[in-house]
């Protein structure tokens, strides 16, 4: 009779027991708990897409330029030029298949917001940042308008930035932990990237670049770090050659309607423009999340984390430059570098370091909030939230 007791609860602890996590295991673990997770993540923005419904789009959004590019596609072809016509391929599929115009547009970006909230929050939780640290992170990075007017309003380039986010955590996996599957996969979402927006060629050399500054889990052997580049960047140069390729077969130009001349005449054009910006508020405005980067670095004693976000910003610049942003987008930078900090600075490990990382995550927000006033388009855009509101509520 005793031994029968005593059994019972021993059988009930095995049943209940939860195995530690590890480093490699999702969040949350259940999948149900990551679907509720993204839904619940992607229903403000899909609220506040249909709260938007009530007033006029805003014409110089990214989006209304991708409903003109794909409202002049003739279907009817399939030749190489054609091909590269397509491009931003990714982007320009999925919102031929969207039969709800504008509307649909901002509701697939808030579904993608979704799923990159949850990867965000992956990360966190298998770095071992803690939780408050995490919490704060995940609001500076969401939860302003240049995140909502991103995605509600700039699909393409949205999408290019949740394969990005996705692409880094399979990156850490692959460099610092050694998960070979985890780097073939994020080099796969960096070409979907690339093949999203002309900003995801960006992010994808930002991802390749910054690798080598990261810490290496496996032994090292000479050429680890060229290996594991090419192994991120191969999928990418690969569908770009390919299509490149045919165009100089059959057509003789390696990419329909580039006039290189045009691009660097325009990059000469913008470089006096780019210097009078950081001679205004605004201009430190775009600094400032790259001067909270070298703060954290400095902060968890990570002086390699310092290299990348100077090389990130480097190329921004570079992009503003070539013309690579619209002149819809905004809040890019800012995501992008937060994105960046979240993924590869490591964790505080001691209560004081984790009150400073703590400091600086929230100044991001106070960054972030700042520079959204500071955007004319962000700030139209507000109005028209604002006016959607007053029109739903009478």
């Amino acid at each position: 009779m005793s031994s029968t007791v005593e059994v019972a609860p021993l059988r009930r602890d095995r049943t209940n027991r939860t195995s530690a996590r590890s480093r490699l295991d999702p969040f949350p673990r259940n999948p149900i708990g990551r679907w509720m997770l993204r839904l619940g993540a992607a229903a403000p923005l899909v609220l506040l897409a249909l709260l938007l419904e009530t007033v006029p789009h805003p014409e110089s959004s990214p989006n209304a330029g991708l409903e003109a590019a794909i409202a002049a596609i003739d279907w009817t072809r399939g030749d190489a030029e054609w091909l590269a016509l397509l491009y931003p391929h990714t982007a320009t599929l999925i919102a031929s298949a969207n039969p709800f115009g504008r509307l649909g547009l901002s509701i697939l970006g808030a579904i993608a917001a979704g799923f990159l909230i949850q990867k965000v929050a992956e990360i966190i939780a298998q770095r071992s940042i803690p939780r408050s640290t995490g919490i704060i992170l995940i609001l500076a990075l969401t939860a302003n308008p240049l995140f909502a007017y991103f995605a509600l309003e700039n699909l393409p380039g949205f999408l290019a930035l949740t394969f990005f986010g996705l692409a880094l955590a399979d990156l850490v996996r692959f460099v610092n932990w050694g998960n070979t599957e985890s780097g073939f996969r994020a080099g796969i979402l960096l070409m979907a990237a690339a093949l999203s927006d002309p900003s995801g060629i960006l992010y994808a050399l930002v991802a390749v670049l910054a690798s080598p500054f990261l810490r290496h889990g496996r032994t090292a052997a000479p050429g680890l770090r060229a290996a594991n580049m090419l192994v991120l960047a191969f999928p990418t140069l690969g569908a770009f050659a390919t299509i490149m390729f045919l165009n100089l077969l059959f057509f003789g130009s390696i990419w329909p309607g580039l006039d290189i001349g045009a691009v660097a005449a325009g990059a000469v054009a913008a470089v006096p423009q780019l210097v009078a910006l950081y001679a205004t508020p605004t201009g430190w405005l775009i600094a400032a999340p790259l001067l909270s980067a070298w703060l954290v670095a400095a902060i968890v004693r990570r002086p390699a984390a310092i290299p990348v976000s100077t090389i990130v910003f480097v190329l921004l610049n570079l992009a503003f430059l070539l013309g690579v942003f619209p002149p819809g987008a905004a809040g890019a930078s800012f995501l992008l570098l937060t994105l960046l900090a979240i993924t590869l600075i490591p964790a505080a490990r001691t209560p004081v370091t984790n009150a400073l990382v703590d400091l600086v995550a929230v100044l991001q927000i106070v960054i972030a909030w700042s520079a959204a006033l500071d955007r004319p388009v962000v700030l139209d855009w507000m109005q028209s939230v604002a006016t959607a509101w007053v029109v739903l509520t009478g």
